[in-house]
């Protein structure tokens, strides 16, 4: 009797997981299409529902973090990416981006702490990288962590082997024209003054438009 309610259990538990995973991947596919509708804060209601799911689904969490700083959200970004961080603590990326929105909030202090175990982080994996990617990402990647030095000598050094490239001439010009500063001072123009569009779907919520 003990060994038939066992048995019981475990397909009942396994029945809940199984329609939880078909459940989660459609909420996905909404997301997906809100996300190219321009819907983005049903998208937000979306990623909640997966993570009500499934609490340690890493990548609910990461398109809930987009979405909340696409729609000006800084605070509820900033706290995703640190649970980021906790999900997956080899990928340098939350790092970098909890340091960039503490920078926003003024703690200097801890986002070159955040950025600095970005770096290690990143240090670490950095020859499995380079053989999986390719000298663009790579470029990319090391903006990311903060080396715009180390960034743009590989694209030099790429437009050198392949100077009818103008891909890498394209990416070294935004690279250039890139100033963190400035990009903090913008986003706290954002934050501070409340700049929004309406959102495609014509609801009430906001939409921030971020100047150039």
């Amino acid at each position: 009797m003990r060994q038939t309610i066992c048995i019981s259990l475990i397909l009942l538990l396994f029945s809940c997981n199984s329609n939880n995973e078909k459940e989660i991947a459609e909420l996905f596919k909404q997301v997906n299409n809100n996300r190219i509708l321009g819907k983005k804060f049903d998208a937000i209601k979306d990623c909640e529902k997966i993570i009500s799911l499934d609490n340690s689904n890493i990548d609910a969490y990461r398109v809930l973090s987009e979405l909340t700083f696409e729609t000006g959200d800084f605070e509820k970004s900033l706290e995703l990416n640190k649970k980021l961080i906790e999900l997956k603590p080899d990928a340098y990326q939350y790092y970098s981006k909890t340091g960039l929105l503490l920078a926003l909030f003024d703690k200097n202090e801890k986002s070159e702490l955040y950025y600095e175990k970005g770096r290690e982080v990143f240090t670490k994996k950095e020859k499995e990288y380079w053989t999986k990617t390719d000298t663009l990402s790579m470029a990319s990647m090391f903006m990311t962590i903060g080396d715009s030095i180390k960034s743009r000598e590989l694209l030099k050094s790429a437009i050198k082997r392949k100077p009818n490239d103008s891909v890498y001439f394209k990416v070294l010009k935004e690279f250039n024209d890139y100033s963190h500063i400035k990009t903090i001072n913008q986003l706290k123009k954002v934050m501070t003054e409340s700049e929004y569009t309406e959102s495609d779907d014509n609801s009430d919520s906001k939409i921030i438009e971020v100047k150039n």
